[in-house]
């Protein structure tokens, strides 16, 4: 693991904990926890869409969603105006397409809270995703995740609220 994955993973947990950050006394029942057959049977429920079988976790003392999801076709290329995603993969094998430029793609929302969903990105760069893998995609990034056919990418997902155009 590299230090920027490291600091990446220490940020994501700082968000989704921000009293053990700042050294508050966090009580001992307030621990979330799923065990993995928990997880598992989460998402084999007859909700499933398509392309996407998401299940919220909970949300941080921020607001911030955590989730886990399966994908088992590919999903739809998205931006997101204000938030970061932090993802680790659990299972499966696929790619994360990235780019800049988007065609075809449609607003969601209003100034400050937009999100692009759908289109192709252009020049998309690709990466192999497996197991283990630790993602951070910045907000303003296109990105669409595609399992390797046949095959169900599973992920643990942390929505992290972008500080603004400052810090990019």
């Amino acid at each position: 693991m590299t230090a920027k994955s490291t600091l990446y993973m220490i940020i994501a947990f700082m968000a989704l904990f921000p009293s053990l950050a700042s050294g508050q006394e966090v009580a001992r029942d307030t621990v979330i926890y799923y065990s993995s057959s928990t997880i598992d049977s989460l998402l084999t429920t007859s909700e499933a869409s398509p392309r996407l079988i998401a299940k919220l976790l909970g949300r941080s003392g921020d607001g911030e969603n955590y989730l886990v999801g399966v994908r088992t076709k590919p999903g739809d290329v998205e931006i997101h105006e204000q938030f970061d995603d932090v993802a680790i993969i659990r299972s499966g094998h696929g790619v994360l397409r990235t780019g800049k430029k988007v065609s075809g793609q449609k607003e969601s929302g209003q100034a400050g809270a937009r999100e692009w969903i759908g289109g192709v990105i252009d020049n998309a760069h690709e990466r192999d995703l497996s197991p283990g893998d630790f993602i951070v995609v910045p907000a303003m990034l296109a990105h669409q995740y595609v399992p390797k056919p046949g095959e169900a990418l599973t992920y643990w997902l942390i929505k992290i609220k972008d500080p603004g155009p400052s810090n990019r």
